[in-house]
Parts: structure tokens; C-alpha cells; sequence
């Protein structure tokens, strides 16, 4: 482009001269149009020549100024151009001094990276040396624990036979212990039916001879031996809650706690007692160790509530993995935090029998059944406020 310029510089400096010389030229012809003039009276002839000659000579300065002015144009557009061009080249040459800023930080920051790379060669080498040696000590290792799976093999092939056959006697000493639990629950329950029946007999024969201290000594006797009986029964049921059958029914939680609500209806009305009850699953248990579950629960809400107090009772359920977490929250005296692992416990009464009934066997009822479907049982509670008792099963679905 720069040579275009200078050569169009150069057209227009000859054409500048051309010019000049052709107004020296159109000078000369005036001045000889001048002496032909003055000639012309003399020479008609010649001026007539001189005439044509002088319009052609117009003609021709009339086409050469057009193209000055033409040039002209083009010399100004070229102008444009290379000051546009200029200005170009400033651009380029601030955003060339960036770019070499840019380069010369580059070149520091790669001989900054190439100073870590030796360091970290270095310790890649020295960590390379460390693998190689961890490789031959786990390698050792290695062959040492294929000894020992070996050996822990050969133990649990030894350990599992034993567990089969600690199984089958455990097995056939459960079988034993229901029967004799059933038997001695049967036997002591006889002895008890003749005390209690023969001390029935004597005060409606001999009642009338006895003093008022005598009676009520007769009526312990009686009232003791119910509650051994009932101790027994319980017992023997307690005895009976294990892994019976294989687990295939599908239980409606709704039908049992209906039923058991039907069951206990003497006692909810007695009470004015206000069970409500969620939507409740379906789902994969033994019916009647639930349903004593259940019972066993509202029940205990209802008998341990506040005096001059309506029980109010909530059952509810949730969703968690692999199973079902219920509660059963009710409005009744509490329970301290310090007795939350005790009450589970077969036997173990925290009120006096005349302040509340029972057997102390409900509860152990319960974390048996809990645990007889996968789960486990627990309390919440606030004295003097309110209890809540959750259980699990963990029985899914297939």
C-alpha cells in the first residue's frame, strides 16, 4: 500500500509539473493570441488557423484539468487511507507492547514452573524409591495374609460347625425349656387352684366364726394366689414369644389395632378414654404377637394417667429403611429418665400394686415382640406431662 502511495505521489508531482508547464504554454498562446489578433486584421487566413488551433489547445487544458481534479480526489482518498493506516499501526503496536509484557510474564512464570518441576521430580523420584520399597514390604505382606485368610478360613469352616451344631442343641434346649416352662406353669397353678379354692371354701362354710382380722387374712391368701397364677400365665406366655414359623403373613396394622381397640373397649369407656389413629401399613408380621404388642401399649396409657384427667391417645407411624417406626404418645403421668431402660424389664414395677395393677410383665412383652420383628422398643417422655413409646419392625415387604 505504501508503494501504491508513493507512486501515486509521484503521478501527482509530474502531474503538478505537466500542469505548470501547460500554464506556461497556455501563457505563450495568449501571448501569440495576442500578436495573432493583432495580425488577424491582417491575416483573415492565418486567423482562422490560429483559431482552430486555439480551440484545441482549450480542449486539451479542458481534459487535463479534469484530470488533476481527478488525481486530486484520489490524493485525498489516499491520504485518508494511510492516515487511517497510521492510526492502525498504533493499535497494533500498543496491543504488540502487551502482548510482549504478556510474553515476558509468561517466560517468567514457565522458568518459575520449570524451577517447581525440578523439585518435584525430585521428590517423585525420592517417593518412587519409597514406593518401591512399600511394594516389596506389602508384597511380604501379601503372602503373609494369604497364610492367615487360610488359616481364618480353615477356623471359620471349624467355627461355623460348631455354630450349626450349637444351633441344634440350642434348637432342642428352647424345645425343652417351652415344655418345661409349660409343665411347671401347669403344676404350680394346680397347687395355687387348691389354695385358692379351698380358702373360698372355708370362709363360705366356717366365714361366720372368724373375726374381721381372720377374713381379711383369707382374702390375701386369695388375692396372693390369683396374682401368683397370673404371674405364672405370663410367664409361660413371656416363655412362648420366640421365632415360631417362618414369617409369610401380611398383616393389616389398621384391622389389628381396630380389633384391639374392640378389645378393650370395657376399659377405653370405663376411662372416657380419646384414641387417634393414622393411616397405618400393611406389612409383614406375626398378627397375634403384634396385636399383644399394641394392646400391651394402650393399655399402659390409659391405666397410668393423671388423676381427674381424659386419656388422650395418639398412634402414629413413619417410613424408615428397611421398615416402619410406630409411636404411641398419650397424655399420662410420665416417666423419670433413669427408670427409660428399666421398665423393659421383666418383673420390674416402678408404682405399688395399690396404686396401679399388673403383673410388671407387659413391657418385657413388648421389647421381646419388638425384637421378634427385627426392631427394638424405646420411651420419650415428660413427667408429669406425657410418654411416647416407639418401636420398630423392620419386616419388609419383598
Amino acid at each position: 500500500m505504501e508503494k501504491r502511495f508513493n507512486k501515486m505521489a509521484a503521478e501527482l508531482l509530474v502531474a503538478n509539473k505537466e500542469l505548470a508547464f501547460q500554464y506556461e504554454e497556455k501563457a505563450k498562446r495568449a501571448a501569440e493570441l495576442i500578436i495573432a489578433n493583432k495580425e488577424l486584421a491582417f491575416q483573415n487566413d492565418e486567423k482562422a488557423k490560429r483559431a482552430a488551433e486555439l480551440l484545441i489547445a482549450n480542449n486539451y487544458l479542458f481534459t487535463k484539468e479534469t484530470e488533476i481534479e481527478e488525481r486530486t480526489a484520489q490524493l485525498i482518498i489516499a491520504y485518508k487511507e494511510l492516515a487511517l493506516q497510521n492510526e492502525e499501526k498504533g493499535k497494533r503496536a500498543a496491543e504488540l507492547t502487551i502482548a510482549n509484557k504478556e510474553l515476558h510474564f509468561q517466560i517468567d512464570e514457565k522458568a518459575k514452573r520449570s524451577a517447581e518441576l525440578v523439585i518435584i521430580n525430585k521428590d517423585l523420584f525420592n517417593k518412587e524409591a519409597e514406593l518401591e520399597e512399600r511394594t516389596a514390604k506389602l508384597i511380604v505382606a501379601n503372602i503373609e495374609l494369604l497364610k492367615k485368610e487360610t488359616e481364618i478360613k480353615q477356623f471359620a469352616e471349624t467355627m461355623e460347625q460348631r455354630v450349626m451344631s450349637r444351633t441344634a442343641e440350642l434348637t432342642i434346649a428352647n424345645k425343652e425349656l417351652e415344655q418345661f416352662s409349660f409343665l411347671s406353669s401347669h403344676d404350680l397353678r394346680e397347687p395355687l387352684l387348691t389354695i385358692r379354692n379351698f380358702t373360698e371354701l372355708i370362709l363360705a362354710e366356717h366365714g361366720q366364726d372368724f373375726t374381721d382380722v381372720s377374713k381379711r387374712y383369707f382374702q390375701v391368701i386369695s388375692q396372693s394366689a390369683m396374682r401368683m397364677e397370673d404371674l405364672l400365665r405370663g410367664l409361660l406366655d413371656f416363655s412362648r414369644i420366640s421365632n415360631p414359623k417362618q414369617l409369610n403373613d401380611e398383616v393389616d396394622c389398621n384391622e389389628i389395632v381396630k380389633e384391639t381397640i374392640a378389645d378393650l373397649d370395657s376399659l377405653i369407656s370405663k376411662n372416657k378414654a380419646i384414641i387417634t389413629v393414622e393411616p397405618l401399613p400393611i406389612l409383614k408380621a406375626f398378627p397375634l404377637e403384634l396385636k399383644i404388642l399394641f394392646e400391651n401399649l394402650i393399655t399402659n396409657a390409659i391405666k397410668y394417667k393423671k388423676k381427674d384427667t381424659v386419656p388422650e391417645i395418639s398412634i402414629s407411624v413413619n417410613r424408615i429403611n428397611k421398615g416402619w417406626q410406630f409411636a404411641i404418645t398419650d397424655n399420662g403421668i410420665g416417666i423419670e429418665k433413669t427408670y427409660y431402660e428399666n421398665i423393659f424389664l421383666i418383673f420390674q414395677r416402678l408404682h405399688k400394686r395399690s396404686e396401679y395393677e399388673g403383673t410388671g410383665i407387659g413391657l418385657a412383652y413388648c421389647k421381646k415382640i419388638a425384637e421378634l420383628h427385627g426392631g427394638r422398643i424405646w420411651v420419650e417422655s415428660i413427667p408429669g406431662q406425657s410418654s411416647t413409646f416407639y418401636f420398630t419392625i423392620l419386616t419388609e415387604l419383598q
